[in-house]
């Protein structure tokens, strides 16, 4: 008779064993799965090469040249100078001009495209344009030229 409850519990031990074993797989999956995010890139920003253009009468263009696309309602224009600021963003300013390429969305900023920002005023020449999203400055520069 003893030899028989021997048997038996040499069956358990081997059970508990296994579910041991399936308990620690669970344990380090869990593990490395919240450590994940850890080692996955960060979102990058946006890298675009952009022209920038301006006449007498207070319109400034800037041209995509390439680079990676951007989403139009991302962006805003940034025109600025010792004694104003004026800030241009695609949603309902009517001085905020969108043109785009034949190939690409009419709601983003691709190769080929164009902005156009109306100061409905003459430039002076030291008027600093910057485009810029939510999480990065695009493009900086400096109006060419003076009043005429």
């Amino acid at each position: 008779m003893q030899k028989k409850n021997s048997t038996r519990s040499g069956a358990v031990s081997e059970v508990v064993g296994e579910m041991l074993m399936i308990g620690i797989v669970l344990i380090l999956a869990a593990v490395f799965t919240s450590q994940l995010p850890n080692y996955l890139p960060s979102e990058r920003s946006p890298t675009v090469t952009v022209m920038m253009s301006n006449d007498t009468t207070g319109n400034i263009t800037l041209w995509h040249k390439g680079g990676d696309w951007v989403k139009l309602n991302t962006l805003k224009v940034i025109v600025a100078n010792q004694s104003h600021a004026s800030t241009f963003t695609a949603t309902g300013d009517p001085r905020f001009t969108f043109v785009n390429s034949a190939e690409s969305s009419s709601s983003v900023f691709d190769l080929g495209g164009n902005i156009t920002v109306s100061m409905n005023a003459p430039l002076y020449g030291d008027e600093k344009v910057t485009l810029a999203t939510d999480r990065a400055v695009l493009f900086s520069g400096v109006v060419s030229g003076g009043q005429p």
